[in-house]
This record gives structure tokens, sequence and C-alpha cells, in this order.
């Protein structure tokens, strides 16, 4: 799978993941983002989520990777993630 791909399937998705799973905003980010990706890649996504809960991100989770048909990685945004780590990928990250 691909970028565009991924973006795509998000996009066609965004509505039914906002409503299943309370998502407010998910950018991919990652090898995938800057179209460095290998067969041993990971799909990466920050997510926030409207009330954030572990049941959520694993339903997302195990959906986003059925969906995909490749292994993911989420990263819940909110106020946990370190200024650091968000200035590293702020420049990668795209928003569907």
């Amino acid at each position: 799978m691909k970028k565009d791909e991924i973006i795509n399937t998000l996009q066609i998705e965004k509505q039914f993941l906002e409503d299943n799973y309370g998502v407010v905003s998910i950018a991919l980010f990652g090898s995938y983002a800057k179209g460095l990706e290998n067969k041993e890649s990971d799909i990466d996504f920050i997510v926030e989520f409207k009330e954030p809960s572990y049941s959520l991100l694993m339903g997302l989770y195990s959906y986003l990777e059925n969906k995909l048909n490749s292994k993911i990685d989420i990263v819940r945004k909110g106020p946990h993630l370190s200024d650091r780590f968000l200035n590293t990928i702020k420049n990668e990250m795209i928003y569907v």
C-alpha cells in the first residue's frame, strides 16, 4: 500500500472513524508519509480522540490494521506527548 492509497482510504472512512471511535483528527507520519517505506515498515498514525479510552484506541487499531491490511502504530495525541517528539514529526504529518 502506498501513501496516496492510505490517505484515500482514511478520507473515505473519516466519518466512520469519527462516529465509531471518536476520532477528532488523524494524521499519517513516519516512513509512509515520507515515501521511505519498505516491506518491514508499519504505518504510523497520530490520532486525537474526543474522549480517549483504551477500548476506543484498541478498536481503532484493529479496524485500521484490518482495513489497510498492514501493521500499524497509533500514537494518541495529547498533553503527554513531548514537544521534542511533536517537533520531530510536525513537518511530515499528513492530516486527513
